[in-house]
């Protein structure tokens, strides 16, 4: 083999490789003061498999994950599985901002991945709310399990 057919064949490898393995979309999480505080929700729906939208006082917020959920409603509350750096940083305020390793999660079913949290006004959630195809308040068992 020739030098020339070798860097060709490793420079195309090599584009290939890097095309292969782009990075997805980043992540845009909130700040910290917006985040979404699970032990706090008071009112939330269940819009489709992959979209849901809860309130905590004044705030409202609609969550997307990866893949669907279709369960995640049973047992009368969504359930938050908060990351170790979550964790970490909010100690007892159980504030979720959107980062990775955040799940959507029930006892029987493998936990959703949370893509996205991002805060809406209340129009936009009363909007999602009616939509939603079921729905509570915060006197369920809603919030943060470990």
């Amino acid at each position: 083999m020739n030098m020339r057919t070798l860097l060709t064949a490793s420079l195309l490898g090599g584009c290939a490789l890097l095309t292969a393995c782009a990075p997805g979309p980043t992540r845009k999480e909130l700040p910290y003061g917006d985040c979404l505080r699970t032990s706090e929700i008071n009112r939330w729906g269940v819009v489709d498999g992959s979209t849901f939208v809860a309130a905590n006082g004044p705030n409202y917020f609609r969550i997307k994950t990866t893949v669907d959920c279709p369960r995640a409603d049973l047992g009368g509350g969504i359930r938050f599985r908060l990351s170790n750096s979550d964790r970490a940083v909010t100690g007892p305020d159980m504030r979720m901002c959107g980062g990775l390793n955040e799940q959507i999660v029930r006892r029987d079913d493998p936990p959703c991945q949370i893509l996205s949290i991002e805060k809406i006004d209340k129009s936009a959630f009363d909007k999602l709310l009616d939509a939603s195809s079921s729905k509570g308040s915060g006197a369920g068992p809603t919030g943060s399990v470990p």
